[in-house]
């Protein structure tokens, strides 16, 4: 797929989304994420900057040379990326992309000139130019809309028009559209949070048969997963419940030899329920904290 964010956006919306209860699932932004989308999502910035997985792992997510630089341009433009709301977002997992930001000052035309202009002098070029409420994205690559001065709506080039028509009150979001019914099983008081459809060439293997996939992840003390499969029939939802759990006996060793402790892997519940295959991850702040200090090692090793 070709690039469909100029920097600009991607310093924006892309590390809110990469950062990885309320803010994520605003109706506001789920009703500005086109009728074509297969596949939603969101992020509560304002709840995830709170929780201890993200204050303890800060410098790591903000390490990138790139996305510092970016960070501190927008907070020189009155724009802190650490006081976005949330992060909404929707693809039909081809050249259609739609995101949603919201925070104070994100859609305020002097700040987005300022960060504009920041760029251009380290880069030698604008990555978009500001006609009206419509930011053009350099090298045709999509557009932006200020919504208001606390909301930036971004869409890739096919998904434009779309967009537009959304903000003017017209047309039909993706929540109100053919996969409604999917979207709506989210829970969107979550930190984390995803919906759709699953695309055919995925839907193979051990997978095959899956048609939708739902899960949540909150973050307020340790993690807390929720996530629904669901299949073609029953029968496969019973099949891949057994696999899953003949393969969580079986990994249980490997699990605790890369310093993910036994009771995550004891805590994890899946069942099946006629066509979905429900999952359950509990982990305490404690376990977490041990996974996330293997984890750190691990990486400093490579």
């Amino acid at each position: 797929m070709k690039r469909t964010i100029t920097i600009s956006v991607a310093a924006l919306a892309m590390f809110g989304l990469t950062a990885c209860k309320g803010g994520g699932g605003s109706a506001a932004a789920t009703k500005l994420i086109p009728e074509a989308a297969t596949i939603v999502g969101g992020v509560d910035m304002q709840g995830l900057m709170k929780t201890s997985l993200y204050t303890s792992n800060k410098d790591q997510l903000t390490k990138d040379d790139e996305a510092k630089e970016m960070m501190e341009a927008a907070k020189g433009c009155n724009i802190d990326i650490e006081k976005l709301n949330s992060v909404v977002f929707g693809t039909d997992g081809k050249e259609g992309v739609a995101a949603v930001i919201s925070g104070a000052g994100i859609g305020e035309e002097g700040n987005l000139t300022c960060i504009s202009d920041k760029v251009k002098e380290k880069k030698g070029e604008a990555p978009f130019t500001i006609e009206g409420k419509e930011l053009k994205m350099a090298g045709d690559d999509g557009v932006a809309y200020i919504v208001d001065g606390k909301t930036l709506a971004f869409a890739s080039k096919p998904w434009a028009g779309a967009l537009k028509e959304l903000i003017d009150g017209k047309g039909k979001s993706a929540f109100d559209g053919p996969n409604a019914a999917i979207f709506k099983k989210a829970d969107q008081s979550k930190h984390i949070w995803v919906a759709g459809k699953v695309p055919a060439e995925m839907a193979s293997g051990p997978a095959e048969g899956l048609e939708a996939a739902v899960a949540s992840i909150d973050l307020s003390s340790g993690l807390a997963l929720k996530a629904t499969a669901t299949f073609a029939d029953a029968e496969k939802a019973t099949q891949v419940q057994d696999m899953a759990k003949g393969g969580l006996a079986m990994g249980k060793g490997m699990a605790e030899s890369k310093g993910i402790p036994g009771s995550v892997v004891d805590g994890i519940k899946i069942e099946a329920k006629d066509k979905d295959l429900n999952a359950e991850v509990n982990i305490s702040k404690e376990d977490l904290d041990k996974i996330n200090e293997s984890l750190k090692g691990m990486l400093g090793g490579m």
